[in-house]
């Protein structure tokens, strides 16, 4: 249905003057989610970055709540992804309601306390500082009618959509004490890009109502092959673009690229670093100084990618490749946001990056079209992490059973969520109370004393953590304990490991020091997705039932082009069959023999491995932080579900090998990493 921009602007008199009336117009996707919104539907809205989502999604919201919102209560809840784009959008939204009577805060981890005597009628949080508001102020969320869920393809099949989904029907269930005859919260989701939009809908949404906007922007992509760091710097000589931003894959590369840029870059530009493990008043400060300078390289991590306000950004370039298509498409969505035109300059340090990068490209110019394999599954380590939390919010510090089970989707097995209580009953973590209750337990009470139970991300709640020697707040988790006395290098400045606890060590700054090396951080390697690994065979014009095999010196290299998981599975799914076979990559994988066909599938045999290999296969597969706390039967259970075992015996049953001698030059340099 189409709505003229004159029936919508009469619907929304209020919120028109605040959002609208300095444009004169509405955007494409305004024009369209505005009525729909504010007549309670629940939405998905989809749209390019910069269309004017957000308010799409809020004037509506406000509008229809407008008296409400004036008067005490929590009444919409806005979730974001990363604490920098929380902060980014009170400060867009602060101005604009300032004047309106409608109070507006943040909360995150490096905020402080949100005084819930008296609330906001608007709150941006993210769902870790949701999850610890709902263990101490539950009656906060009492009168919420609606809930903005903002970047949502960064939650959907990961831990924190599944934790999404746990805390949204958390919620439902605290109105529904307080309010029996409310209605349902209104929800709306907002993305730039969603590949199974009809699954986003029905996992977050109680209805489907999708409004999706065609369009983007141009790509003006450069690739350039970078063999160490000098060739960096030459190429920012070249480009010489005022503002540039440059994405690393990890931390440690952000550290090593800074120290280096420093010291050789040809031209002047104020060098700056961000990523998450940096102190909030640190990163906030880097944001604004970059925004502010005329001439500028800001090196990030991930955190950067999204729509943080930091200025015009001219040009981006990422070193390395990101692993799949939705990062790269917010990395180089950064560069030229008032323009009608990306420009990236991708360097790859291999040449699996460089035909990764070209198939990213292809994909992102739609040049190209694969069939994705991913399944969605609800990892039930979130239960773990959510059965800490009831605890800690109820009155009682006890649990039932069906706190729990139904908190999970109507799929997950009830007998599932029985095992995950005894299990923890069993390791120290519950203990029985009143009967059919549970309560923390010692190792339970060391958790919520000493590490965080808000999160489903980052290491194992158990591993060694980086804190602040003076406030306590965690920096960082670490690959080890360091002594006291070291020095180390994080976040650009030279800090001392001041003490050193059982699982926790405190740094202080030490200006002036020398550093002995870069504080090591706890990071599960990215698995390259089939569809990504899929898209550079079609660039080798490969059809995907054909597997080439090159021959070498001491046996072959068989290249199936199923990207990381599915590789690892096969080579043990051989390995089990008397086959020597190693994975090599997400490309292919060595075989000391030559092969003439494929030996049958045996499926027995997968499943089998699949369960062996689980354990291995969980931090790949992102099975989430609680996942060692499962049951090993229902862990095994998820893992294998995820792996998509049919799709992958379908796919092995259709292949079949070819030689390929055209492509020798080519497989070779890919089979060489």
């Amino acid at each position: 249905m189409t709505f003229s921009p004159h029936t919508v602007k009469a619907l929304i008199p209020h919120t028109w003057p605040l959002f609208f009336a300095r444009y004169g117009r509405f955007t494409p996707i305004q024009q369209q989610a505005i009525s729909p919104i504010q007549a309670r539907q629940d939405a998905l809205l989809i749209a390019a970055t910069a269309s004017g989502k957000t308010e799409a999604a809020l004037a509506p919201l406000l509008e229809r709540h407008w008296t409400d919102l004036r008067q005490p209560g929590l009444r919409l809840l806005y979730l974001c992804p990363t604490r920098a784009l929380v902060r980014d959008l009170y400060e867009r939204l602060r101005p604009i309601l300032a004047d309106t009577g409608i109070r507006l805060a943040m909360k995150m981890g490096d905020t402080g306390p949100l005084d819930t005597t008296r609330p906001p009628a608007i709150l941006l949080t993210t769902p870790e500082s949701t999850d610890s508001l709902l263990t101490r102020a539950p009656r906060l969320f009492t009168q919420v009618t609606a809930v903005i869920l903002d970047e949502i393809h960064l939650f959907d099949n990961t831990p924190r959509g599944d934790h999404v989904r746990c805390l949204l029907e958390r919620i439902e269930r605290i109105r529904h004490y307080a309010r029996p005859d409310a209605p349902a919260m209104q929800r709306v989701a907002l993305s730039a890009t969603v590949p199974d939009p009809m699954g986003v809908a029905d996992r977050y949404l109680y209805d489907e109502t999708i409004i999706s906007v065609p369009g983007s922007r141009e790509i003006v992509a450069e690739i350039r092959p970078l063999y160490d760091l000098a060739d960096l710097s030459e190429a920012l000589g070249q480009r010489a673009a005022a503002k540039s931003l440059l994405f690393c894959n990890t931390r440690a590369e952000v550290e090593q690229t800074a120290v280096y840029l420093r010291q050789h870059l040809p031209h002047h530009a104020d060098i700056f670093v961000h990523y998450s493990n940096l102190e909030a008043q640190l990163r906030e400060e880097v944001e604004s100084r970059f925004a502010a300078a005329a001439t500028a390289i800001c090196i990030a991590t991930s955190t950067l990618e999204l729509g943080i306000d930091i200025g015009s950004v001219d040009d981006v370039i990422l070193r390395g490749c990101p692993p799949d298509l939705t990062a790269f498409l917010q990395r180089i969505g950064r560069g030229g946001r008032r323009t009608d035109r990306m420009q990236v300059l991708c360097l790859p340090q291999s040449p699996g990056e460089y035909a990764r990068f070209e198939a990213l490209l292809a994909l992102a110019r739609d040049e190209v079209s694969v069939t994705d394999t991913a399944v969605y599954t609800f990892r039930p380590s979130v239960l773990v992490q959510q059965i800490f939390s009831l605890c800690k919010q109820s009155p009682t510090g006890s649990i039932r059973l069906a706190d729990i089970t139904r908190l999970a989707p109507a799929t997950f097995p009830a007998n599932d969520a029985e095992l995950i209580v005894r299990e923890l009953a069993f390791n120290g973590y519950l203990r029985s109370g009143r009967l059919g209750e549970w309560k923390p337990d010692t190792k339970l009470q060391e958790l919520l004393d000493e590490h965080e139970i808000y999160s489903n991300i980052g290491a194992d709640p158990l591993s060694i953590t980086a804190v602040d020697a003076y406030t306590g707040r965690i920096v960082a988790h670490t690959e080890r304990p360091y002594e006291v006395g070291q020095i180390l290098l994080f976040g650009g400045r030279t800090m001392r490991v001041v003490w050193r606890e059982k699982y926790r060590f405190g740094l202080a700054a030490a200006p002036d020091q020398i550093a002995e090396g870069s504080l090591r951080f706890h990071t599960a390697q990215a698995a390259i997705p089939f569809a990504v690994t899929q898209a550079v065979a079609r660039s080798l014009g490969l059809p995907p039932d054909q597997l080439p095999i090159l021959p070498t010196g001491d046996g072959c290299l068989l290249f199936h082009f199923w990207g990381t998981v599915w590789g690892m599975v096969l080579t043990a799914v051989w390995q089990a069959q008397g086959i020597m076979a190693e994975t090599i990559n997400e490309y292919c994988l060595f075989l000391p023999q030559t092969l003439t066909a494929l030996p049958p599938w045996d499926g027995t045999t997968a499943a089998r491995v699949a369960r062996q290999q689980a354990d291995s296969l969980a931090d790949r597969l992102q099975m989430g932080r609680f996942h060692s706390f499962l049951p090993a039967d229902v862990a095994k259970k998820a893992v294998i579900h995820q792996l998509n075992l049919p799709q992958l015996a379908q796919t092995y049953r259709s292949a079949q090998l070819i030689t390929a001698t055209h492509l020798a030059e080519q497989l070779h340099m890919l089979g060489s990493a």
